[in-house]
């Protein structure tokens, strides 16, 4: 039995969820863009997906388009918002590589890119970020919680702030690790665009979307035939799309019950390791309770991945969409002591963990950073 303590990296698709993919590839598999009635019934209800994904998230339902996931989300988001050849972009250093190389990719077209700090424990400087945006700035890129640390960030108050120093200053967020873990209002929050995923929340990989605010007028990056407005062409994953709903719905439904177990499971972690030195968890006010960040001194965590796996223990150590660099940049961002920066490890939950399993990890994780540290001795 496998114990899948990498739910940041992706997630098992639920069953019921696998049943409306199935579902719409084998018997209700029209093209939504066709002109048949059985084609007008499966766009009605693509249309009935955005409504309830814009309920469980704070939003209208014009305001949702799909995309096939927060790769694509983000792309567009920050190449399709852009009024201007010239001017600068604000981003903060510690963004998921699919906001952070499409910034760099800006760079090279003639933005200037200005990186925002972090704290040690992986949330945004706001002052920081904030000091950086002037008439200027185009675009400012805040995620809303960190797929590295779990820090959870204030964007409603970081995209007042921006707005207060440029009101045309378009606002980002991805939310792709907070979309289904916390509680997400896109009108209270306030920010123009915000990206999420499907298979974060156990639906299946290749869907995703990309929130527009009412009156910000995002550009087409891939042309075709017109669907999602116009603004992301190409065939809908009509089955993915309406389990993508679904998904978002049971993880939204489930985030208080949820958030009470990881809390717990956390906590389990915590007392195991007590007695073990030099170690620290990355991240642990304002955190998400999805997300358990702990670097260990003079140990590497790929290492420690592998060890687990003896144990059939799947954790992670970073971004499974990140460049072999990443971690570098997680560490030098978060300012981690150089003995700590190759021991990080992040260990992320799901509703299918069981306090049992978070035993068995916790044992499991003592035992082999001790044992690595006794053949370092030799």
């Amino acid at each position: 039995m496998i114990h899948y303590f990498d739910n940041c990296a992706t997630t098992k698709v639920d069953e019921s969820i696998m049943q409306i993919i199935i579902n719409y590839a084998t018997s209700e598999y029209f093209n939504p863009s066709a002109r048949s009635s059985f084609s007008l019934q499966i766009a009605n209800k693509l249309n009935a997906a955005k409504e309830i994904i814009a309920q469980n998230l704070g939003a209208s339902a014009d305001e949702i388009l799909f995309t096939s996931g927060g790769t694509e989300s983000d792309n567009i988001a920050i190449l399709g918002s852009l009024r201007a050849k010239r001017g600068n972009i604000v981003v903060s250093s510690i963004e998921h590589s699919a906001v952070f190389n499409t910034v760099g990719e800006l760079s090279n077209r003639g933005y200037e890119i200005r990186y925002a700090n972090v704290t040690n424990d992986g949330h945004i400087d706001i002052d920081d970020f904030v000091s950086k945006v002037d008439e200027q700035t185009l675009l400012a890129c805040f995620m809303h919680v960190s797929n590295e640390t779990g820090a959870i960030n204030d964007i409603k108050l970081i995209n007042s702030l921006v707005k207060e120093k440029n009101s045309k200053s378009i606002t980002f967020s991805d939310g792709v690790q907070a979309v289904g873990k916390i509680p997400v209002n896109l009108h209270y929050l306030g920010v123009d665009l915000y990206s999420f995923s499907g298979h974060k929340i156990h639906a299946s990989k290749g869907t995703g979307g990309l929130y527009v605010k009412k009156g910000i007028k995002v550009s087409p990056i891939v042309f075709g035939g017109g669907q999602e407005k116009g603004i992301r062409s190409g065939t809908e994953y009509v089955g993915g799309i309406i389990a993508l709903a679904q998904a978002v719905k049971l993880a939204c439904d489930n985030i208080k019950q949820n958030s009470l177990n990881y809390t717990r499971y956390k906590q389990t972690i915590r007392d195991k390791l007590i007695n073990i030195d030099n170690w620290q968890e990355n991240c642990t006010d304002d955190v998400s309770p999805a997300i358990m960040s702990l670097a260990f001194a003079d140990i590497k965590g790929e290492v420690l991945l592998h060890m687990l796996e003896n144990y059939d223990i799947i954790i992670g150590t970073g971004s499974a969409c990140s460049s072999k660099n990443k971690q570098s940049r997680l560490s030098k961002s978060i300012k981690l002591d150089g003995r700590y920066s190759e021991g990080i490890i992040r260990i992320s939950f799901s509703k299918y963990n069981s306090l049992e399993e978070v035993e068995l990890l916790a044992d499991k994780l003592a035992n082999s950073v001790t044992e690595l540290r006794k053949i370092m001795l030799k």
